[in-house]
């Protein structure tokens, strides 16, 4: 799953160059989404897995078109603040008192049901394994068709220098638009599939540390390329879980990882390929 949000946030901070900090949010919203249509309580939709995980997608990568519109003309620091704002109102939203009746409130949303194929429910760690294998090479598929594309062009132009790209005629608002659509979409598509295995979702659980560990394993891994993105979901997310134990000092580690590559591979450990 992390895989996946990190070829999505690499879709908006790898390729097109927008910082963004509060990418954890169209986690959440994706997430909610499975949450709201497809458990028992508060809504007793019961939709079923596979509409709301598309709904998921869809709102998803809406809210990232949303957000976008009024920030078209920031840059840098500034941007990351505002989507880190962003991303923490969405989250003090889903924890608010006032919502408790819509989103559950700080208890979250339980009983979330798992999908079903062809009659056959998903009841082990295997069947979600599948899928989710089955969601990272999708997402593997769409970001490399995207990034050797005339629109991964114009994404890496952007990143490179967005005045000369704007003035060689690229049209900059709308593939900078595009890639928070996208990435956002990846991100819908890892939440609702995320809330699913888990049959539960809360607000905690999309907190400002979530979108810096997605952040990191790009940083990590390399921007801009698959095998970099694997890498740092590997390094960040798979070795923790292997060395539980040392569970208590994860962010000791986190900082001291991050601290070393900028200082001896600034590029990560995959450099992406200057094209």
């Amino acid at each position: 799953l992390y895989v996946i949000l990190g070829l999505g946030l690499n879709i908006i901070v790898g390729l097109s160059g927008q910082l963004v900090l509060g990418y954890i949010a169209f986690f959440a919203i994706g997430a909610y989404t499975m949450a709201l249509l497809n458990s028992p309580v508060p809504h007793n939709l019961m939709w079923g897995f596979w509409p709301a995980l598309l709904l998921g997608v869809i709102l998803a990568g809406l809210s990232g078109l949303l957000l976008g519109f009024p920030i078209m003309r920031l840059r840098g620091d500034y941007l990351a603040i505002v989507t880190l704002g962003f991303g923490e109102i969405i989250r003090i939203l889903l924890k608010s008192d006032i919502l408790t009746e819509f989103t559950g409130g700080p208890r979250g949303v339980q009983n979330i049901s798992g999908p079903t194929l062809f009659g056959k429910p998903f009841a082990s760690d295997v069947d979600f394994m599948f899928l989710i294998m089955g969601g990272v090479l999708l997402t593997i598929f769409i970001y490399s068709r995207l990034q050797h594309s005339r629109t991964g062009r114009a994404w890496l132009s952007i990143r490179e220098d967005e005045l000369v790209a704007r003035a060689s005629g690229v049209d900059t608002v709308k593939y900078k638009l595009l890639a928070l659509a996208i990435g956002a979409a990846f991100a819908g598509l890892a939440g609702g599939i995320y809330a699913s295995r888990n049959q539960f979702t809360g607000p905690d659980e999309h907190s400002l540390m979530a979108s810096i560990n997605v952040l990191s394993l790009i940083i990590v891994g390399g921007m801009g390329n698959i095998p970099g993105t694997m890498l740092g979901a590997f390094s960040l997310k798979g070795l923790p879980e292997i060395l539980r134990e040392f569970a208590n000092y994860r962010l000791l580690a986190f900082g001291a990882l991050l601290v070393f590559m900028m200082l001896s591979r600034p590029e990560g450990l995959i450099p992406s390929r200057r094209p």
